[in-house]
Parts: structure tokens; sequence; C-alpha cells
């Protein structure tokens, strides 16, 4: 990695920077360079992005790597006035204790970062435990969850502690999520997949029919994340007569209403039916918790128009006008056959039902098609909705096809968007959106890519009022 510091958009406008005319609506700002983190020659699979704001404090989370050091992958850049520059402060530490086995290392492609005050941040991240972690039947070397915590607005990290472990030659751990509620002491929770698809198993359901089992879990944590409590949500099988059973989880996302209720979504892709007769097809699930993830309410389906690799997202209205604790979902479907929207639902009963899902956009000219995906929202402290996402115009994309970013808001809760071209030609790849979880900031922070000269660049764009 090379350039510590970070400066505004001078060079980020050269490679097409596009201004949004002024309306009453939220407007994007330029270009806030977050990181020119990662080039290719480093030989880094890019990873997703992760963002969360308290106060003045804005964290953005990616994969990276330092020079020498390959052990953590967790790159964080750090902005202390809101989101208007940014300080790349280089990966996560980890011990470099080894017990024999090698040290511990801080991998994967998808983090996660919370904040309950504009001190406290918290980064989940998957994570190689070599070194016989305290209280883990798993030893010596686990496949875990960890969290990592700051104190001090993002700037420092404590080594990470292992939330959640297992077998690191029959299972594999990923995909974590994490939530704060911000009570004291702040409680935690973090969802993630525990995949036990390698014998010998040992997650044994009767509908399994004896092969292996993926788990989608919840840990959660009363004392700050000191210690954690695992909970069993939901599970998939490698082979079963229920096409409902027999698939694979997708990205799952949770998040805490302000009445502490505990919400999670996530995609469930089928694998092919056992039998001719049974018929299954991708779908978005929830889920929710009236006692602090101790027990979890019998999923439901929201909707079955959903793309292949689909990550939903979820936000929920924290403030205090009618529509508090409304949550909004949003994932990639496409419900005409010819193009790929993002779509939205929301719930105004916390979480008892859902709407029917629609697009964010207006639908393409007659005629053409486009492909929307990676969609992300938050909602500010007013109430108002972004959503954002990547576009091409054809809903058959290739590697070679050019994308654009854009983020459509809502001020009336969904009912109705404006939409707004934020930057173009954009690599497609990942991003993340954020408002301040205090709710004393107007607005929103978005991060994406940007492929510049050949590098991977993560940029910032502001929106507000």
């Amino acid at each position: 990695m090379s350039v510590k510091s970070v400066f505004k958009c001078a060079v980020v406008c050269a490679v097409g920077a596009l201004w949004l005319a002024g309306n009453a609506w939220a407007q994007w700002s330029g270009s806030i360079v977050v990181s020119n983190a990662v080039e290719p020659s480093q030989g880094v699979i890019p990873s997703g992005f992760t963002a969360a704001r308290c106060g003045n404090n804005v964290v953005v989370g990616f994969g990276d790597t330092e020079s020498g050091n390959d052990r953590s992958r967790g790159g964080y850049s750090v902005s202390t006035n809101g989101g208007n520059s940014f300080r790349d402060l280089g990966v996560l530490p980890v011990s470099t204790q080894d017990s024999g086995n090698g040290p511990d290392a801080l991998y994967g492609q998808i983090f996660s970062l919370a904040c309950g005050d504009s001190n406290h941040f918290y980064y989940a991240a998957p994570f190689l435990a070599a070194n016989f972690p305290a209280g883990f039947s798993c030893d010596p070397i686990c496949t875990a969850i960890s969290v990592s915590t700051s104190k001090d607005g993002g700037t420092t990290w404590g080594l990470p502690q292992v939330a959640a472990a297992s077998f690191f030659d029959t299972h594999q751990i990923d995909s974590p999520s994490i939530a704060v509620d911000p009570t004291s002491p702040q409680r935690l929770y973090v969802t993630y997949l525990d995949q036990n698809f390698i014998g010998p198993f040992d997650y044994l359901f009767p509908d399994c029919d004896g092969s292996g089992a993926e788990e989608l879990r919840v840990v959660s944590s009363s004392d700050g994340g000191v210690t954690w409590t695992p909970h069993v949500v939901d599970h998939v099988c490698n082979t079963s007569t229920d096409p409902e059973k027999t698939g694979l989880f997708v990205g799952p996302k949770v998040v805490v209403s302000p009445g502490g209720k505990v919400y999670l979504a996530y995609g469930f892709h089928p694998f092919p039916p056992t039998s001719s007769a049974a018929t299954a097809s991708n779908e978005i699930r929830f889920t929710r918790s009236l006692d602090q993830a101790n027990t979890f309410s019998t999923p439901m389906v929201v909707s079955k128009e959903v793309i292949d690799n689909a990550i939903p997202q979820l936000a929920v209205d924290r403030t205090t006008a009618k529509q508090r604790g409304t949550i909004y979902l949003t994932w990639s479907g496409a419900p005409t056959g010819s193009y790929t929207d993002a779509l939205v639902s929301e719930s105004v009963d916390f979480g008892v039902s859902f709407s029917f899902p629609r697009p964010i956009s207006p639908a393409p000219a007659a005629g053409t098609g486009r492909f929307q995906t990676d969609p992300v929202i938050s909602v500010d402290n007013d109430g108002q909705v972004a959503a954002c996402f990547y576009e091409t115009p054809t809903n058959s994309p290739t590697a070679s096809s050019t994308y654009s970013y854009n983020c459509n808001v809502s001020f009336n809760h969904a009912a109705s968007w404006q939409s707004q071209h934020v930057l173009s030609p954009v690599p497609e790849g990942f991003d993340a959106v954020t408002s301040d979880f205090l709710l004393t900031a107007d607005g929103f922070f978005t991060a994406f890519e940007l492929d510049h000269s050949g590098a991977r660049w993560i940029v910032g764009r502001q929106a507000d009022r």
C-alpha cells in the first residue's frame, strides 16, 4: 500500500465523475478518496466494503494487505469530519503468537462494521485461529468469526477476539454481519454461515438424510463483546427430500430495531431437486427475535424474484417519527424477465409482514434492458431512505460491460424514489452506504470502487439536503 494521506476529487474527477444537478432532494457530492489501497499486482482478491457512522466519525472497511504482512486483510479508512476526508490507516492488527501451528490470520471477502457510539466501533471478519482459542473445542486450529473493537472512533483497534469457531478441517465459517444495540454495556449481534458439508458431520438434522448441513447462526454478547452466546436460526442440507431444505444460504444481514428487536434477512439458493416433482427457486428470507436472539420466528419467504448470488440488505428507521421501526429490505431480482431491478420491500409491523417487492427505479424504455446489482440501503435522521446500486444497460452483462453507480432517494418511506446518477464508468464491484447511527447528522455516505490507471481505488460520496 502506498499513499496514506487522502485528498479530494482532483484525480478521480478526471476518470469520469459527474455532478448531480441541484434539486430539493439529497445531492451527492464530488468524489472523496477513501483509499487507493489495493493494486492488482498485489494479487489480492477485491473484497466487500462495509461502512459505519456514529456522529462525525465514519469508518470504511475493505479487503487490503500491507507489505510484509499477509496475515490481516481487514483494511480500514477513518474520517473524523463526517466523511469530508479520510485517512487510510492500514489493516487490523493480528497477534504474532505462534504455538506451533502458525500465527492467526484475518482473511475473507465479506467484512462488517457497526458502531454503538462515536468512540466504539466493531469490525467482524472471517478468522483463522491457530493458537488454541479459549472456550472453543476446535483446538488447535479453528475456522472462526472474529470481532475487533476500537474505542477511539476507529483509529486504533484491539486484537481480534473469537466470537464463533468450529473445526478447520470439516467446516467453513464466513459471511459475518454485525449489529449493535446501543445499551450499556452495548449488546452485539453477529450473524454468519457455518457449512459442514465435509465429513465427519457434526450437524445432524433428520431432514438432511445423513448428509452435511449448513447452519445460519447468530452469536450475541451482552457485555460489549467479551463473551458470546450462540444461537441456531435456520439450516439447509446437502441432500434432502425437501427442496426448501436443499441448497445454500447467501449473505445474511442483521440489524437491531430502536426497541431492541433483532431482524435477520438472508438468501436461499436451492440445489437441483432430488425428485422430478420437487421444485424450488431462489428466495429472500426474513426472521426476527423479540428476546435478544434467544429465539427466532419461523423464517418467512419475502420474495422468490431473486437472481443468483443476490445478497439482501437491511435497514431500519430509528427516528422518533411515526414511521419509527419501519424495516427496509433490498436485493436484486428480475420480475419481468427482460431486465433486472434493485427491488425494495418494507415492513411497517415490525417484521410480521412485508409489502410486495417494487423496483427502486422506473422501468427502462420499451425494447431496452438493464441489470441492477449489489443494492445497499440506509435510513437517515429524518427518515429519508437512500438505496445505491450498480447498473449496466443490458440484462445479459459480460466481463466487458460498462456500469454506472446510482443512488436513489425517497422522502416518502420507499413509496416513490428519485433516481440519481452518481458516477460512470465504474467497474461492477462492491459498495456500502451508511448514515449516522446516533441520528445527530443528516444525510448519507456511500463508498464504491473505481478503476484508476489499473489500480483499485475506493471513493465515497456524501449526500445532504
